[in-house]
């Protein structure tokens, strides 16, 4: 009896163990994965939108990250979740909408995007709170950057 309870404990561990494993890895886009977008941010301070200021934002191993970014925020690579995935065919031309959002907490600083892909293009927002308050803003938008 007691090897049957504890050939069932070993059971339910190794499952829990697996399926924690599995969600904590970075989901990809087959879409998604492996772009690299150059992109304009602009800061956002009350109504005024700051200067454009170029920027990359790199979408790899299930992680969304930008230089600019990191340089201003420290902001290191966030695991991005799909939150919209289509297809649509308009004017007799396919397109490709993606949308999705990667948010981290690190150092008290809640980051947030929020993006959205149509095709080759690429725009969307980027949030830093700090204890439920909106601290900076960036919008960005851009072109899927093309390999030469």
């Amino acid at each position: 009896m007691q090897k049957l309870k504890m050939i069932i404990l070993l059971t339910v561990v190794c499952f829990t163990t697996n399926a924690v494993a599995q969600k904590a890895k970075a989901e990809k886009n087959k879409f998604l994965e492996g772009k690299k977008y150059s992109v304009n941010f602009y800061e956002l301070k009350g109504e005024n939108r700051g200067k454009a200021i170029p920027s990359l934002v790199l979408i790899k191993a299930g992680k969304v990250e930008a230089d600019l970014m990191y340089e201003k925020l420290q902001m290191q690579p966030i695991a991005y979740t799909v939150t919209l995935d289509s297809t649509y065919t308009e004017d007799d031309s396919e397109t490709r909408l993606v949308t999705f959002e990667a948010t981290n907490t690190q150092d008290k600083n809640e980051y947030k995007w929020e993006v959205t892909v149509n095709n080759y293009d690429i725009e969307g927002t980027v949030i830093v709170m700090k204890a439920g308050v909106e601290k900076k803003k960036y919008e960005f938008t851009g072109k899927e950057k093309t390999k030469k």
